[in-house]
């Protein structure tokens, strides 16, 4: 119902504009794209297919994009585009009205969907299940529209008003996959999906204006989210089959209302050789959210002990934020910035955790958990940045970025006794305040020795310190611990480099390569040796662009991305999980060829092949991918008339994984039919 309400409204406001057109319009420019008809047929795992490449299998077609432009009489401007695809329900209609020194109004409508794959993961060796459908259909459909109209006086601030709603409605697949058993193994593969229905209304106010050279801007928004959302989990025991599990629903409807004040100023100075910007924001939110999450067996009766019912948590929040830049060129060789940054944070919040902990659920709370949180924040941030262009061809440049916080966590939880004595494991506290020094630094430069090569680079260092202090605990009376974190630092070194060499017209290549090292370095209560991970990543890109014939354009290009990752558990005496290594390549070529000026053919095609899979199946699941996919294109576009042209497109897709790793493969053919028409 809703894609022909909005069917109804795209060619209602086309056919409405269009007859302003003829009665006020002397020379209007239109432009039409049909798409009649493209048909995806698949053999194999459609699902997968529609979350690659976000189009549905079978028939779509209808108006690709209708563009109409046209100037009145008085100087008024009106313009729109839309479109609207019947199958995938993919609409869209912008329209505006423009008048020079008087003001503007616009409205747009967008709205598409995005699909999801139903199944979960593979483990090679249950022999009863694989990865299973969850029997639902997993799409989601996302947008917007919104209305903007503003005065634009010469001589007076322009004042401009504006309303916009998005929305998300359907469901999608999750990551946390549930337990799936066979004999006495358990692995998490079992699928898992939620029901999401979201509305955000936002209002806004904003004016700007020019004085004594300052440019002054202002802007007063609200924003009101609404949603509700259901996510289910279903653990499959033994058999491997749905009939034979248990399932997790969970029932959550978060609310949140924002209020933000944002004021800006900035000017330049000296000539246009010194520019000044300063802004201060103001935000307040408050969000609350109910929670309940039931444990059900198939026939509905009660089963488990994750049964909560009518849970809540409340958030009030502020922030004060203050950032202000400086750029220079004294010389013409020389550039410098500067920027600060000051932020206030401020969060009180508190929640409610009734439980039903019994073995088969009665509806009976438990225990309830009370929690009371506070959170400030103060942090500050600076950077200084140099632009050298004194050398013949050669142009540097570093950038220093710093940020210091100082952060205050104080948490309470209490257990209150129900139909049980209170829970010890969920009674703690502490006052936690916590370090943060982060710095990001940068070296780069460009470089052309020749008219024919071109070489950038550049090397950078990131380093993030959190330091945990604990100026209160409990300890522990049951499993629950309050802190345990000491502290945390991730340093990053980058390295980047890449070479253009561009002997003639005809011919344009490249060459980049990427390093990546992060270090993770954390150390726990209570502990004397840090825990270090790592992850390692190297990535080669070559292109390169060709052109034999002045018909004939053709581009190529390869990426292998090599990565790494290594954790403490390589060492563990028994099952260690060794490192961790990942290698992906990627080939990508196109051409374009126009035998005749009316005529135009061109084919494109992208093939990657991941070879990553390591079998730990001893100590856990087996990581990485292993597939082979093939996207192929080709197409026709002829020109029947100077303002005709018709269009036929070809597209063979294929997904291939390992059997080991993945579940669902596929080969489609797409066959597209476009006409276009301009007026």
């Amino acid at each position: 119902m809703r894609a022909v309400t909005c069917w109804g409204v795209v060619l209602g406001l086309a056919v409405a504009s269009w007859g302003g057109a003829v009665v006020e319009a002397a020379d209007p420019e239109v432009s039409i794209a049909l798409m009649p008809a493209r048909y995806v047929h698949v053999e194999g795992d459609h699902d997968k297919l529609q979350a690659h490449h976000w189009i549905p299998q079978g028939y779509v077609g209808g108006l690709k994009d209708l563009s109409l432009h046209y100037v009145l009489p008085d100087g008024t401007v009106f313009s729109s585009e839309s479109h609207a695809l019947i199958g995938q329900n993919d609409f869209g209609a912008d329209f505006s009205l423009t008048k020079e020194a008087l003001g503007f109004v616009k409205f747009d409508y967008e709205e598409f969907r995005k699909y999801f794959e139903p199944t979960g993961g593979a483990y090679y060796r249950f022999n009863s299940y694989r990865s299973s459908d969850t029997l639902k259909d997993l799409t989601l459909d996302i947008g917007k529209f919104g209305v903007e109209t503003g005065l634009t006086l010469e001589g007076l601030p322009e004042v401009v008003l504006q309303y916009e709603r998005e929305f998300k409605d359907g469901a999608k697949s999750r990551l946390t996959w549930t337990s799936v058993k066979e004999g006495a193994t358990t692995r998490k593969i079992g699928p898992s999906w939620q029901d999401i229905d979201e509305i955000v209304d936002a209002f806004a106010i904003k004016t700007s204006h020019e004085m004594a050279g300052f440019r002054l801007k202002g802007e007063q928004r609200w924003e009101l989210v609404r949603s509700e959302s259901l996510r289910e989990e279903k653990n499959i025991a033994n058999t491997g089959v749905l009939t034979d599990t248990k399932a997790l629903r969970q029932d959550q409807a978060p609310e949140a209302s924002l209020m933000t004040t944002l004021l800006e100023g900035e000017r330049w100075f000296l000539n246009d050789t010194a520019f000044f910007a300063s802004a201060y924001r103001f935000a307040h939110m408050d969000n609350r959210e109910f929670e309940t999450i039931l444990e059900r067996k198939d026939d509905g009766t009660a089963a488990g002990t994750h049964n909560r019912y009518n849970a809540r948590a409340d958030n009030d929040y502020d922030t004060h934020t203050w950032v202000g830049n400086f750029l220079a060129t004294p010389w013409p060789w020389l550039g410098v910035g500067s920027k600060l940054k000051a932020e206030v944070i401020k969060r009180d919040s508190n929640s409610s955790y009734p439980s039903d902990t019994e073995a088969t659920g009665d509806g009976i709370i438990n225990t309830t958990q009370i929690s009371l949180n506070r959170n400030k924040a103060t942090r500050w941030g600076e950077g200084f940045s140099l632009r050298f262009m004194g050398l013949p061809r050669t142009a540097l440049y570093t950038e220093l970025e710093l940020e210091q916080a100082r952060v205050l966590l104080r948490e309470d939880r209490k257990s209150l006794a129900g139909q049980s004595a209170s829970d010890a494991n969920e009674v703690f506290s502490r006052e936690t305040v916590t370090d943060v020094r982060r710095g990001t630094w940068t070296l780069g430069g460009r470089f052309d020795p020749w008219p024919f090569l071109d070489v950038t680079t550049h090397v950078r260092r990131r380093v993030n310190n959190n330091d945990y202090d604990d100026q209160r605990e409990t300890t522990a009376s049951g499993t629950a611990l309050s802190a345990f974190t000491e502290e945390q630092n991730v340093h990053t070194n980058e390295f980047v480099m890449r070479l253009t060499l561009k002997p003639s017209r005809q011919l344009r290549s490249s060459f980049r390569y990427q390093f990546r090292d992060d270090d993770y370095s954390t150390r726990f209560e209570a502990q004397d040796e840090i825990v270090k991970t790592s992850m390692l990543s190297h990535i080669y890109t070559y292109d390169v662009t060709l052109q034999p014939l002045r018909e004939l354009l053709t581009t190529a290009s390869f990426s292998w991305q090599k990565a790494a990752t290594t954790t403490p558990a390589r060492l563990a005496s028994s099952a260690n999980i060794p490192r961790f290594n990942a290698d992906v390549s990627t080939w990508m070529l196109s051409a374009e060829y126009t035998p005749k000026p009316a005529v135009s053919v061109n084919g494109s095609l992208l093939y990657s092949r991941a070879r990553n899979f390591d079998d730990f199946t001893s100590s856990a699941l087996s990581y990485g991918a292993d597939f082979n996919r093939l996207d192929l294109t080709t197409g026709l576009t002829w020109s029947l008339a100077e303002d005709t042209s018709v269009k036929t497109e070809y597209a063979l897709y294929s997904y291939l994984p390992g059997s080991a790793v993945e579940v669902g493969g596929y080969h489609a053919h797409v066959f597209w039919l476009e006409i276009g028409k301009e007026f």
